[in-house]
């Protein structure tokens, strides 16, 4: 194949994954890289054994730099495939690649597939002279979510490269395992921000099984660290998270006047009225941090205990009923026909509309969106098919839990040719808290033509 004849972008609009295969051994280095680029995007399986072989290290392309990016690119490829063929060469890629960028983006790529064959390796590479490396190997064993892990985790988060400690946190919140509860309150002392966020959101996943030991470190001489935990237990909101929180403004009343204002913020969170006293008490408080925080958390105490009113969304074609603490907007759009907020965006709705759907079934919309999450690396936690009002419906629930764990909820409902799919996003808390708001929209709505 000719490098003026071989136009990769083309091929890759194209879709043309032999074309490309071809690319990825041509004589003119360049465009095995493109190639291999171009595959990542494109994504079939076919390329799976042609982008094994790219991936391969020989000593004689060390003469040639532009072969690490052909390397690191197919490692990339390989982990948005997923396909299991792969995991043995990337798993040699990741322990003997002399490139760096190789091997961390084959340790990402063997998380991406998540066969558990890769565990052992990964937990080896945690150990790697590159942080890049370690990094990737504890996001990936987070991604496999294998608990034997979980000792090499707890070592990893007291490495010395934050961004090692950072993921080493989030795999741990993911596995949820009660052995890593002591060194994650630890590290809510972390030097680095993003590992003490990364720590307490791991400790809000563990919830009731992090309460006592999060109630020890209020006893702490870091007031830091203390107000890091009231925050935590208002997420984890319990019964005893609430007492413990109570006893913090009231009883054992803090010295600081952060966690003081911490805990009255955490106390608005959790929305018990049995708060209301203590709160008030708060307003006398010598700082006025903490009593803008007591007035904000009884006001909003006080609003979650009134009957809420609804009001009604009606175009024409579609009709709902939605609670007046959300923002309900209709949009000039033909796909997009509405967006909504509550509390603040802390969740997100859209209401997005398909036409001429009368010959995709329900069960193919359903494998477009489940494509949608794999290929997002969402975690699916619950789908239910239904019918109601001469509608099919389905609904997905799932996860994002890379960064920033965000709840994911899709309801779509089919009628003769119209499609309608409702998208709720936002904090898992907030979720939590929301829960009536959701179902009254969800349980109402219809398609009226």
């Amino acid at each position: 194949m000719d490098s003026v004849e071989t136009d990769v972008d083309y091929l890759e609009r194209e879709n043309d994954v032999q074309g490309l295969i071809q690319a990825l051994k041509h004589q003119d280095h360049l465009i095995r890289k493109e190639a291999a680029r171009a595959l990542k995007g494109v994504g079939d399986k076919r390329a799976v054994d042609a982008l094994i072989e790219s991936l391969e290290y020989q000593s004689w392309q060390d003469d040639y730099v532009i072969l690490n990016s052909v390397r690191e690119n197919s490692a990339d490829a390989l982990g948005i495939i997923g396909d299991k063929r792969a995991v043995n060469s990337l798993i040699l890629a990741m322990k003997e690649d002399p490139d760096e960028e190789v091997r961390w983006k084959a340790a990402s790529a063997l998380g991406k597939i998540g066969d558990s064959k890769a565990v052992e390796p990964l937990i080896e590479a945690i150990y790697d002279y590159d942080w890049n490396v370690r990094r990737q190997a504890a996001n990936a064993l987070g991604m496999i979510g294998d608990l034997n892990a979980v000792p090499n985790l707890i070592e990893a988060l007291e490495d010395s490269e934050w961004n090692v400690r950072k993921y080493a946190a989030v795999a741990l919140g993911k596995m949820r395992d009660k052995r890593a509860i002591p060194i994650l309150v630890e590290a809510l002392e972390d030097e680095d921000a993003d590992v003490r966020w990364k720590s307490m959101l791991a400790l809000e996943k563990l919830d009731e099984s992090a309460v006592d030991p999060l109630i020890e470190a209020l006893k702490s001489k870091n007031w830091r660290l203390r107000a890091r935990s009231v925050e935590i237990l208002g997420k984890i909101g319990s019964e005893k998270a609430f007492f413990a929180l109570m006893s913090t403004i009231s009883d054992n009343i803090d010295s600081n006047r952060h966690v003081r204002g911490k805990a009255a913020e955490a106390l608005g969170r959790i929305g018990d009225k049995r708060a209301l006293e203590v709160l008030d008490n708060l307003r006398n408080d010598e700082y006025s941090y903490v009593q803008d925080k007591a007035e904000i958390a009884i006001s909003h105490i006080l609003k979650s205990s009134k009957d809420v009113e609804l009001m009604n969304y009606n175009d024409g074609e579609i009709n709902f009923n939605f609670p007046d603490n959300w923002e309900i907007i209709s949009i000039p759009d033909k796909k997009k026909v509405v967006k909504g907020q509550y509390a603040n965006s802390s969740i997100t709705l859209s209401i997005n509309r398909n036409t001429e759907v009368a010959d995709i079934s329900l069960k193919e919309f359903e494998k477009m969106l489940k494509d949608v999450f794999i290929i997002q690396d969402n975690q699916l936690l619950e789908e239910i098919e239904f019918e109601r009002d001469e509608m099919e419906g389905y609904q997905l629930l799932g996860e994002d839990k890379n960064i920033i764990p965000t709840r994911i909820l899709i309801v779509s409902f089919k009628k003769d040719d119209l499609l309608y799919y409702l998208w709720f996003a936002g904090y898992p808390a907030s979720f939590h808290e929301a829960k009536e708001d959701i179902s009254i929209i969800v349980d109402s709505f219809y398609i009226l033509s």
